[in-house]
């Protein structure tokens, strides 16, 4: 692995989220529906879905706070689609008290039908103790769930404490999932948490290819948590040395980027990796290692 180079790393992280930001990607080689960048994200096209019915900022970050734990390896798109059509077919499934005491049996049974789950014990296994721990008032995660407001370092903090030899948010509380659902309470699910700029990127095969493919870090011969650590680390570090845009609350940060990462690893890595002849989608293409058209 050759030593990151954070001035690279700074402008390619400009590039990406600039153009992400601005919808200046060309997508038109891609199978994707209109519409802005942002508004593609499938948690953030779902959180608008629900404010059009009118759901409250609590029962938003609820939905975001349950289906993000079941995050893990899966179609993104899919996941968060199911999570809305369960979310509005049973909405006591989302509400810690009454979630909590659904009978695992049934709660198994549901999450598996509406696609919700995939590993579908140990999931709605997870579920179940997650509304156990959010219906308990007076800790961080209750609190910025119900009111709104935290701290993205007590947070982080809090997602990995356990009671009586259990974690209280099992799969929530994983490398990449907690960045990630931190990010999401405050964009889109309008949380305000301060230093958000603590927040490191949410590390999958998506991020971990853009950040070869594009000349920043190359992890390829590293261990899964080292090369999480070393792609955070050089992403933080260049986003600190430049400026990008992004939702309120995360502008200028990690936070803001890492959705930008995501869509351009997904849209733009992917396809390219597996099309004959690759072809950019962004400014940042032109740092690319592969093959790119002209």
């Amino acid at each position: 692995m050759r030593v990151p180079d954070i001035r690279h790393a700074a402008v390619v992280a400009k590039a990406i989220a600039d153009d992400f930001y601005d919808d200046r990607l060309d997508l038109s080689a891609r199978d994707v529906a209109p519409g802005s960048t942002w508004s593609r994200i499938p948690e953030v096209e779902c959180v608008t879905r629900l404010g059009n019915t009118g759901a409250s900022p609590r029962a938003i970050r609820l939905f975001l706070t349950f289906v993000a734990a079941m995050d893990r390896a899966r179609d993104a798109t899919r996941l968060w689609n199911n999570g809305i059509e369960l979310f509005q077919a049973h909405p006591e499934f989302f509400e810690p008290s009454e979630a909590s005491a659904i009978p695992l049996s049934m709660l198994r049974a549901w999450l598996s039908q509406y696609g919700v789950s995939q590993r579908h014990g140990p999931d709605s296994s997870a579920w179940h103790t997650i509304a156990r721990s959010l219906a308990v008032e007076g800790n961080p995660v209750s609190r910025v769930v119900d009111s709104g407001v935290g701290n993205a370092g007590e947070l982080l903090s809090y997602l990995r404490t356990s009671y009586m030899g259990q974690y209280r948010f099992p799969f929530l509380r994983g490398p990449k999932i907690g960045p990630m659902w931190v990010r999401m309470l405050v964009a889109p699910g309008g949380a305000t948490i301060d230093d958000i700029g603590t927040i490191p990127v949410a590390v999958d095969v998506h991020v971990r290819r853009v950040t070869r493919n594009l000349g920043v870090v190359d992890t390829l011969d590293m261990a899964e948590d080292k090369a999480r650590q070393v792609i955070q680390d050089t992403w933080l570090a260049g986003v600190a040395a430049t400026s990008i845009g992004g939702p309120r609350g995360v502008a200028g940060t990690c936070a803001a980027l890492d959705p930008a990462l995501w869509f351009f690893g997904k849209f733009g890595c992917s396809h390219c990796e597996n099309a004959p002849q690759p072809v950019p989608i962004g400014r940042a293409c032109n740092h690319c290692q592969l093959r790119v058209s002209a």
